[in-house]
């Protein structure tokens, strides 16, 4: 099986740090039978932090990514649905009329901590949901800036740092955990905008075409 090769353009560090864990993480794994390397890479040089999730900045780093890097591997971009979603710096509109040339996106939504929450489960994710729904702060349908929430996402993930994570952070059980939450994700989409992804979905799909067996239930 040839190894299949994703180069992501990402919004900010906290997104870069957490494909250096996944990476770090698959390279660990036991290679399959019929693989002689890894069957699976996520590629995300310093170059390829866009700093920010507006459209405008993200077309930009993306078009630098593939011009140095021509068609070898795909080039995905993973970014936060926040600015979108409230159509900040007319994100949503650029989006909508974005040209063949540029990929559908891979959103976090609606930004990094929310999918950062997804990897937990009992207490501590309820906690987080809690927070972010109908009797919390409604986040998750009209959401928040990071400096109104910044607070209570310290005090739910005490561990949480933005722009790093724990050497460990990435796992088969936070994976799993991940995997089992795909569905909790918020789906409030205003400006009904067409081809909006989930970076979460497709994560869980490349490890599970290239390790078929690593998040099945047992």
């Amino acid at each position: 099986m040839p190894t299949v090769r994703h180069i992501i353009v990402c919004e900010g560090e906290s997104e870069w740090a957490y494909l250096q864990r996944l990476q770090a993480f698959i390279e660990d794994q036991e290679v399959p039978p019929n693989c002689f390397e890894a069957p699976l890479r996520f590629i995300s040089p310093v170059s390829a932090i866009a700093k920010t999730g507006s459209f405008g900045k993200i077309k930009t780093t993306y078009n630098k990514t593939r011009k140095t890097n021509g068609k070898r591997c795909s080039i995905q971009v993973w970014t936060d649905f926040d600015l979108y979603h409230r159509n900040d710096n007319h994100c949503a509109e650029h989006y909508a009329q974005k040209t063949a040339g540029i990929p559908d996106f891979l959103f976090s939504f609606h930004n990094f901590e929310d999918f950062y929450a997804l990897h937990f489960d009992g207490a501590t994710l309820n906690e987080w949901r809690d927070y972010g729904g109908p009797g919390g702060r409604r986040h998750f349908t009209a959401p928040l800036h990071a400096r109104d929430y910044k607070s209570e996402m310290e005090r739910i993930f005490p561990g949480y740092k933005k722009g790093g994570l724990p050497p460990d952070f990435v796992s088969k059980a936070s994976l799993q955990n991940l995997k089992n939450n795909l569905h909790l994700q918020p789906e409030s989409t205003p400006h009904n905008l067409q081809d909006v992804n989930s970076f979460a979905a497709f994560l869980i799909r490349q490890i599970e075409q290239a390790y078929p067996t690593m998040l099945s239930s047992e």
